[in-house]
């Protein structure tokens, strides 16, 4: 049984996070600043509304004997919206909650990303790949990365990074679907419009990962920490189910199965548009990722699959 000290705890992530804690024995403690776009309230572990990096938050945070930093604002966009205010949180924050961390010996694993690898020299992206980030955003990530592998690298306490893929799925809170937009689900909602809107160029290739798996991931790490702590090191891990595709691929998917389903009906339309993040957007066609050394440090392996999810949702929406 762990203290689980959650920042973010009320997001998407956190907020089906908390639930898998508890069951696997754990008490969290949470704190949010509630400036995302999600909250998701469970009362039988409220939250401290503050900045987890606030004398409020730290003070709340104190006797966790584990922290799982998700705390941040999230997005390419966002961050490039106002990088000053941001940076404050994302790596100024960090690096304050960090360093109460190292003077009381906590744990810590951090919610990064694959975006700051950037445009990586050498495919598979692995755990060790290097990070080169090209957007505000991945540039936040990777400082932060830097910060909280320093006491683990020092020996101080274990400390894990966790570069997290494209989050796809939902859950239920009470009577509510708690979701997170993305292109499946973007898509899938295109599709009741009969045509699909595909960014330009369509060669943009992502890893997918299921909430669920990502859950499974945020799980075991807190005993990968709690087991390190009379040995600390700090470990990157790969948070990313190994199957990508291609945008342009994924609107030929839906189409596909949205075919099998309305099998009378005019075929999908599959529109390339102008992309809003032509600008920032990495195109790289090849891109894929390894999980192998994450298998095995967490013994964790992804249960759910995008065609998996593709189908479910459409049955649901057929029988609506």
């Amino acid at each position: 049984m762990v203290r689980v000290g959650v920042t973010g705890g009320t997001g998407f992530i956190g907020g089906g996070l908390l639930p898998a804690l508890a069951a696997a024995g754990h008490t969290p403690l949470v704190v949010d600043d509630r400036t995302g776009p999600v909250w998701v309230a469970h009362p039988e572990w409220p939250a401290l509304v503050a900045p987890c990096e606030s004398d409020r938050g730290l003070r709340h945070l104190a006797d966790a004997d584990v922290i799982l930093h998700l705390g941040a604002v999230s997005g390419v966009m966002a961050c490039a919206k106002d990088p000053p205010a941001s940076y404050r949180v994302n790596v100024e924050g960090t690096r304050r909650l960090v360093a109460m961390c190292r003077e009381r010996r906590i744990p810590i694993a951090f919610a990064s990303s694959l975006a700051v690898v950037g445009s990586p020299d050498r495919l598979p992206v692995t755990e060790e790949t290097p990070a080169r980030p090209t957007h505000e955003y991945a540039r936040q990530k990777a400082e932060a990365e830097q910060v909280v592998r320093g006491p683990g690298a020092e020996g101080v306490m274990p400390t894990a990074v966790l570069r997290m893929s494209n989050v796809y799925g939902s859950y239920s809170v009470g009577d509510r679907t708690v979701s997170k937009g993305n292109v499946l689900t973007l898509f899938l909602e295109q599709a009741r419009a009969g045509r699909l809107r595909v960014n330009a160029p369509g060669t943009q290739r992502r890893d997918f990962i299921h909430f669920e798996d990502v859950v499974a991931h945020w799980t075991a790490v807190v005993g990968w920490l709690a087991s390190r702590v009379n040995h600390p090191e700090t470990r990157t891990f790969n948070v990313a189910s190994g199957e990508n595709f291609s945008v342009a691929e994924l609107a030929e998917e839906v189409r596909r199965l949205w075919g099998e389903r309305h099998a009378t009906a005019a075929p999908l339309e599959i529109e390339v548009v102008p992309n809003p993040r032509g600008g920032i957007e990495l195109i790289d066609p090849k891109f894929q990722v390894s999980r192998k050394r994450t298998e095995i440090d967490l013994d964790v392996h992804c249960e759910h699959g995008v065609e998996g999810f593709l189908r479910d949702a459409l049955a649901r929406d057929g029988n609506a």
